[in-house]
């Protein structure tokens, strides 16, 4: 029945039906009410007083505070650059080869081949291999040899180290590459061919295809996992650690090891890394708010 064949006085018992289920079911606002936030809300209210009030957390909190800012650049600055490998990936893996006719078709399938199958590759191996050994051999192993190649054959000195911040943000950019690839690819082939079809039908190209038909639609869909590895991102980026960066694990190793304080230290850094993924959660929760639309 629709809401014209409705009758006049319909709306006005439906009022009183749905007052009456209310109050059937008392104390309605117990089931729905998010508990597991009150309870971070308050032991991070407990964290703060502390802080603030006892001087051992105010001289951890103040050592840790360098150790802040390098856990954000390293995360920020490798997701960035990881979406960017992700998305090329994902749009290579997304298109398999097909048969093409004719000579300079044939020289296009036999490129698209070897492209796609070196994307296949990278792919497998970099999820296949835990990030704390990615970032190991590529700082102690790839980067040493990339150094004396490129020194040795072209003049070029490369400056950073092995156990630097920027070693540590190409290791995690290409070991996030591949996981957002795997995102990217299952939202673009998750558009209706019909789509493609009528792009195409239109004269527009497979690049313009993919820049305004396909990608816009896709990266709405894929937004919530984008978002879940950005905050997987910035748990990880503690891996850095063993490099010896100064992030905030790293400075609270050598804090608690040098001063024993290893309850107030740990529990420190816990809600600093507890704040910014929520932090990161409520943002992305937004951008979903911002960005959705009927499928």
């Amino acid at each position: 029945m629709s809401l014209s064949d409705r009758k006049p006085n319909q709306k006005l018992i439906d009022v009183p039906l749905q007052e009456s289920r209310s109050r059937a079911i008392p104390w309605t606002f117990l089931y729905t009410f998010p508990w597991w936030a009150l309870i971070l809300i308050l032991f991070g209210i407990w964290i703060a007083i502390s802080i603030a009030a006892n001087e051992v957390y105010s001289n951890i909190f103040r050592q840790l505070q360098e150790g802040i800012s390098m856990t954000l650049t390293v995360a920020g600055v490798s997701y960035v650059i990881a979406v960017f490998i992700g998305l090329l990936v994902g749009i290579i893996r997304s298109n398999p080869p097909k048969p093409r006719y004719g000579l300079v078709g044939k020289v296009i399938s036999v490129f698209h081949i070897i492209i796609y199958n070196l994307a296949t590759l990278f792919v497998m191996i970099m999820r296949g291999l835990p990030i704390l050994i990615v970032l190991l051999i590529f700082a102690f192993v790839i980067l040493p040899a990339l150094k004396d190649y490129m020194e040795l054959n072209y003049g070029i000195i490369i400056t950073f180290r092995g156990s630097s911040a920027e070693s540590a943000i190409i290791a995690l950019a290409i070991a996030y590459g591949a996981f957002l690839s795997e995102t990217f690819r299952a939202g673009i082939q998750s558009i209706q061919k019909g789509q493609i079809e009528a792009a195409r039908s239109l004269g527009m190209n497979y690049f313009q295809t993919m820049r305004y038909v396909i990608l816009p639609q896709a990266i709405r869909r894929v937004l919530p996992p984008l978002g879940n590895d950005f905050i997987a991102m910035i748990k990880d980026s503690s891996l850095v650690a063993i490099l010896g960066i100064r992030d905030i694990t790293q400075i609270a190793k050598i804090s608690s090891g040098s001063s024993f304080r290893y309850l107030e230290t740990y529990v420190t850094v816990a809600l600093i890394y507890l704040l910014m993924t929520i932090i990161g959660s409520l943002v992305v929760r937004f951008l979903e708010r911002q960005l959705a639309f009927e499928y």
